[in-house]
């Protein structure tokens, strides 16, 4: 099942609102730093960042943990995976969340908040060139590409095209996009990684009503990190969720089959299909 991260006009408001310097009184207990890992455990948390950690229990007994930083004192997250590290600055906010059907896996997704400057404006190719800094910074750190496993695998400016086309698909974080390029691109566009049976998603949005190449815009970026499991119901949907393991592998064929009729429409219009990339195996 192809889900899409989005960040919507609302949120990001919302975002810019709640980490603003009015609504932190404490900044001066303000860690500049916090590291997240995949199934990272609440209480592991919360002992480590007794003051910056908000805890939140909602209906059905979902535990929210979270933390806001102020705009004129944004944060750094850390992004550990075993013996890798990603760094992400300018951080507005993290939030990350339990499921209590699978209590053993500890918090399941993070979702890190991020603008590309310590201002909130930029100048558009200037915040081109951070975002493909970040996207190296995610690849030096060991993570690589992951290609939604019912879509055709393309490298480079074929992906930025069928992407085009196709809003859910992720481009290639190895593309380095042009200035014309990074400004054709639609709202949502995202890029995805695995590493180590964690899986990582960045999705981009900008300001629509800033988009004049010659002035300066604004820019979000949303990371999503989960482990294995949580992937894995993810492609089964969420009306499966309860029984994934069983409703996995019939998901599957069927992902598999949606590539392969997509690829071979590609290749008979003379599109390249990178057939060296291999889909990370799932529990």
């Amino acid at each position: 099942m192809r889900l899409g991260a989005t960040l919507s006009a609302a949120l990001l408001v919302t975002l810019v609102s709640a980490c603003s310097p009015d609504h932190n009184e404490n900044v001066q207990k303000m860690p500049e730093t916090i590291e997240i890992t995949p199934n990272q455990s609440g209480k592991a948390l919360l002992a480590r960042y007794p003051h910056q950690i908000k805890l939140l229990n909602r209906p059905p007994n979902v535990n929210f943990y979270s933390v806001d930083w102020p705009r004129n004192a944004l944060g750094t997250v850390q992004i550990k995976t075993g013996n890798h590290v990603a760094v992400i600055n300018d951080v507005l906010g993290i939030s990350g969340s339990d499921d209590p059907n699978f209590a053993g896996e500890d918090i399941v997704e993070w979702h890190v908040y991020a603008g590309l400057a310590t201002e909130e404006e930029i100048p558009h190719d200037l915040a081109r060139q951070r975002f493909l800094a970040l996207l190296q910074e995610i690849r030096k750190a060991g993570w690589q590409r992951y290609v939604g496993r019912g879509h055709p695998r393309l490298k480079g400016s074929a992906a930025l095209r069928y992407a085009l086309s196709s809003p859910t698909y992720a481009l290639d974080p190895d593309y380095p996009l042009s200035l014309q390029e990074w400004m054709s691109m639609p709202d949502d566009t995202m890029w995805r990684f695995q590493l180590e049976n964690a899986y990582l998603r960045l999705t981009l949005t900008r300001d629509a009503q800033r988009k004049d190449v010659n002035k300066k815009g604004a820019y979000f970026v949303k990371l999503s990190l989960n482990g294995a499991n949580e992937e894995a119901r993810r492609i089964v949907g969420p009306a499966r969720r309860a029984d994934w393991q069983a409703a996995l592998p019939e998901e599957l064929k069927l992902l598999k089959q949606d590539r392969e009729r997509a690829e071979q429409v590609l290749k008979q219009q003379g599109v390249a299909i990178d057939e060296s990339y291999q889909d990370p195996r799932l529990p």
